[in-house]
């Protein structure tokens, strides 16, 4: 799509997303959107707002007893590695700071619609802001008060159902909008009957942004003196650690690692605790192969063209399984083969990925989500 001359710097935009933390993909997102629109030309900012995190799950007397080892592996973790820990969310602290603008600190729900009123448009951002097990009117800018346009931009639903209960609320905030996306095929389904309009599928804000993009922002940093295989796994899963390592074994490698999970912090790796959003894609850039569960690690392979494996994070079930979002990207790009079942505990080697036809294929969709962009947001005056 040829969009120059379509960008207006008079447009005040306003994003609603997750931002800050220490997820690499919850900051990368939030630095994409508004990077790929800045770089058009439009007035963006970030909404600097927190509303309470969600109650976590009641666990059963045996759900506690199976997760006692990772809950004393994170545990060990935390006090042996503060330092670096505390550096690592300093890092991304200030990289977030230093790479996107943000409203004034939102500390009630009518300074969040006076801010929202000054834009001419809000995005609902990306991530799973939409989960609707923390369902909450802030991310879909949902008040009778609020008259910007709004639109959403790849916000990902999470989940594989919907439960009775949550389906009139997220119906009342999706008919304030008047341009839906989402980033995954599962959540067309899910909103389909709740939404006035059928949401469109485009791709997480990250792929807008291509690795000379992204090089620019995080410039390249010295490389690893050796090859190595990296791995990151946002889960303790026993099995996908033991297919890491006999997969490094067997290919002759380093591998390093960079913790996330209990496990991880307890390798026979070089562990990479003080990792910034700089050394993670630095980590991504010089690396042979990567091993992950994570669905921006998978993103970041493809911008850079790595040979990959990504594991399935989530054992199957009827509302909570988020397998949904690493099974679309990986059609996207048709290489679905790197997919590797839940479970395994040992990886069947691929031949390379060949990337020539991943990027045509990647270049059709990441286009097709500009010009969802270009038609919501191009005729917000």
């Amino acid at each position: 799509v040829n969009i120059s001359g379509w960008e207006d710097e008079n447009v005040k935009i306003g994003i609603i997303t997750w931002f800050g933390g220490g997820n690499y993909g919850t900051n990368l997102q939030a630095i994409a959107l508004q990077g790929y629109l800045r770089k058009l030309g439009y007035s963006v900012q970030l909404l600097n707002f927190e509303i309470e995190a969600p109650k976590k799950e009641k666990l059963s007397f045996l759900q506690k007893i199976k997760r006692q080892p990772q809950k004393y592996a994170i545990k060990y973790a935390l006090k042996k590695y503060k330092t670096q820990i505390e550096t690592r969310y300093q890092k991304m602290k200030a990289e977030i700071q230093r790479n996107c603008v943000f409203t004034e600190k939102i500390t009630s729900e009518q300074n969040y619609i006076d801010v929202c009123n000054k834009c001419d448009i809000l995005i609902c951002g990306s991530d799973q802001i939409w989960n609707p097990n923390w369902y909450h009117r802030f991310y879909y800018a949902d008040y009778d008060q609020i008259q910007s346009r709004i639109i959403s931009y790849a916000p990902s639903m999470g989940v594989n159902a919907i439960r009775e209960e949550q389906a009139d609320e997220i119906k009342r905030s999706l008919s304030r909008l008047s341009a839906v996306s989402v980033r995954e095929k599962k959540g067309v389904a899910l909103l389909k009957s709740l939404s006035l309009q059928e949401p469109a599928v485009v791709v997480d804000p990250t792929l807008l942004l291509d690795a000379k993009d992204w090089n620019a922002i995080f410039p390249t940093q010295k490389p690893c003196e050796e090859k190595y295989i990296l791995s990151m796994f946002l889960t303790d899963n026993a099995s996908h650690w033991r297919a890491a390592q006999i997969f490094a074994k067997s290919t002759g490698l380093k591998q390093i690692v960079i913790p996330y999970c209990g496990f991880s912090y307890f390798q026979n790796a070089e562990i990479k605790v003080d990792t910034g959003i700089q050394d993670f894609l630095n980590l991504i850039r010089g690396a042979e192969y990567i091993l992950t569960d994570s669905f921006h690690v998978t993103v970041f392979s493809l911008i850079y063209r790595k040979q990959f494996y990504t594991f399935e994070r989530f054992k199957e079930d009827a509302f909570s399984s988020q397998n949904e979002r690493i099974r679309n990207i990986l059609e996207i790009a048709n290489v679905s083969d790197r997919l590797v079942p839940y479970g395994t505990n040992r990886i069947d080697f691929k031949n390379d990925i060949k990337y020539n036809a991943v990027v045509d294929t990647l270049n059709i969709e990441i286009e097709k989500s500009k010009v969802f962009l270009y038609k919501a947001i191009g005729n917000c005056k």
